[in-house]
């Protein structure tokens, strides 16, 4: 009698731990990983977002006491957009053809990261973090077409270096069941560092690319 009711608790614990997660609304949505050829040198990469509420606004709404308490709810202060992307080797496919291979043998996988200083904050507002591809190296791999698509790709937010709800941050193919979503997240986290620094944040190219967001937070290790 005892084990069934630790167990039946166990479960309704769990139950509504779930539903408390579902109910809590989003920091961040993404709306969009857009990729296009951008000149004869980059594809550019564009996350699309938009920020729904300001992660402090419940703490900081009451009069502050000291300086330290003071914050200025318009801007929201360092934010990072990590992006993991995986593209899928066609020339390798091809050529291997007959041996009947699993598509997932030719996924390539990248990432990078762009960490905004701060930004003018509005509800709902869009805003882009912009990462640029080298053409050669998807022309080597022939997926280089009209239309340039993605295998899937990832996308992690994080506010002051903690992670923030976010609706929307994996694509994988068709597939929407959480297990598969989350076994391709890792895959990317685990194979995405093979391939550093191919994928790159825009503005390293063009300040341009920062048009509508705010100041960046360059790595000295890392050369920018």
């Amino acid at each position: 009698m005892k084990k069934n009711l630790k167990t039946f608790l166990l479960i309704l614990i769990s139950s509504v731990s779930l539903q408390l997660k579902a109910a809590t609304p989003p920091i961040v949505v993404v709306e969009e990983v857009a990729t296009d050829k951008h000149s004869d040198n980059w594809i550019k990469v564009s996350v699309k977002f938009r920020i729904v509420s300001h992660p402090l606004e419940a703490k900081y709404q009451r009069l502050p006491s000291s300086k330290e308490g003071i914050v200025n709810l318009n801007y929201i202060d360092d934010l990072k957009i990590k992006l993991s992307i995986c593209f899928s080797n066609e020339m390798q496919k091809t050529i291997l053809r007959s041996k009947k291979m699993p598509d997932a043998e030719f996924y390539q996988y990248y990432n990078s990261e762009i960490e905004f200083l701060t930004l003018k904050f509005k509800k709902n507002n869009i805003y882009y973090a912009n990462f640029l591809f080298p053409v050669e190296i998807a022309e080597r791999d022939g997926f280089l077409s009209t239309y340039i698509k993605h295998v899937g790709h990832v996308v992690e937010v994080t506010i002051d270096g903690i992670p923030v709800d976010v609706e929307s941050p994996i694509l994988f193919e068709k597939y929407k069941e959480d297990r598969i979503l989350e076994k391709f997240k890792q895959q990317a986290q685990a194979n995405s560092p093979k391939n550093d620094g191919i994928l790159i944040p825009g503005y390293l190219v063009s300040t341009s690319f920062l048009e509508g967001a705010g100041p960046v937070k360059r790595k000295k290790s890392a050369g920018y």
